[in-house]
């Protein structure tokens, strides 16, 4: 296929806008163990990436391939001990058997150089999407492309009826047969230069007797059907589970809200997941111990549904001022840590 999927305009804005939000999540350890390694996730979890990056990076490999790699960095390879995460592109990736264990091969561009690195599996934190034949690896997105093709000569097509359009602007008829082709264009050469240039300014149209005719092209702007276009790009947004109000931005509340719940909110769960099984043991998830990641939809909501929320929240004990506060994203006060029942008259 000529055409990645993340190299299109459409199916990379789909892409972009997803990742864009699922980075604005925010990561807590849950429990007593591993505390530091919410730090790392938040702010640093590799040399190269925040951790709003490490959000976006993870979650347009997984939407663009349907598997992504996140490699553990250790501190040394004897203790074995967490301290960074890297995700990696699924691409060029194999799994194969060595003394009875799964170990996956994997690429990373590390300068000019694209090395080859191997790590046992189970160290590894696999995320999928369209998860259904192969045991490790999410499907293709072979099921899109034939959409893609579509667009790509559409896109093409505009380009070249854009050129026409704007170029081809007489048709002459010559008189007789010109020898070769060379012939063809110096005649066509000289009219265009004597006609169409800037230095005719007057008006005029001259040609002599080696043309028997002479009609003017109207040039009218190259148009395709918008219905059949949206038509496509509608494919295009159900496949990533996204919609145009979406990516520019222009969504309501509930609009969001459904956006939220099935297309954002698996990815943070499956993320959250994967990386508890990658820190924690059987046994400290068993006492609680997990990641998750906290993304509050009240940020995408009208200042009046906020007020309404904080005021009915705040009143009744549930909500401090402090939380009250980070609703409207601004700092907290001193002493705003208490809760207050306003009392019922």
């Amino acid at each position: 296929f000529p055409v990645t999927i993340n190299e299109m305009d459409v199916t990379r804005s789909s892409i972009k806008s997803i990742a864009d939000h699922v980075s604005k999540a925010s990561p807590v350890i849950l429990g007593d163990t591993l505390k530091d390694l919410e730090y790392v996730l938040k702010h640093k979890p590799n040399g190269l990436m925040t951790g709003k990056q490490f959000l976006q990076k993870v979650t347009t490999i997984l939407v663009a391939e349907n598997t992504c790699f996140i490699i553990p960095l250790y501190e040394d390879l004897a203790s074995k001990r967490i301290v960074g995460f890297h995700p990696v592109s699924s691409l060029g990736s194999k799994i194969f058997r060595f003394n009875d264990r799964d170990w996956l091969e994997y690429r990373v561009q590390v300068g000019n150089e694209n090395k080859k690195f191997q790590i046992p599996l189970e160290e590894v934190g696999i995320l999928r999407d369209h998860y259904y034949k192969d045991d490790y690896y999410g499907e293709s997105n072979d099921a899109l492309h034939p959409t893609l093709e579509v667009l790509n000569v559409q896109n093409q097509g505009i380009v070249e009826g854009v050129k026409q359009s704007a170029t081809i602007r007489f048709m002459m008829k010559l008189s007789a047969v010109l020898s070769t082709p060379a012939k063809y264009k110096e005649v066509r050469d000289k009219l265009n230069q004597l006609n169409l240039s800037s230095d005719n300014n007057n008006g005029i149209f001259m040609y002599d007797n080696q043309f028997e005719s002479a009609t003017p092209i109207e040039s009218k702007p190259f148009t395709i059907d918008s219905d059949q276009s949206n038509g496509i790009r509608n494919v295009v947004f159900n496949y990533f589970g996204t919609n145009e109000k979406i990516i520019q931005n222009k969504y309501t509340e509930e609009e969001f809200t459904a956006f939220y719940e099935g297309r954002i909110e698996p990815i943070l769960i499956q993320i959250s997941e994967v990386l508890t099984n990658m820190i924690f043991t059987k046994e400290d998830v068993q006492k609680k111990s997990m990641v998750i990641y906290e993304s509050s939809r009240l940020q995408y909501a009208s200042n009046k549904t906020k007020l309404e929320f904080v005021t009915a929240f705040t009143d009744r004990g549930i909500l401090t001022i402090n939380q009250g506060l980070s609703v409207f994203n601004l700092p907290p006060v001193n002493d705003g840590d208490k809760r207050y029942i306003r009392p019922v008259s």
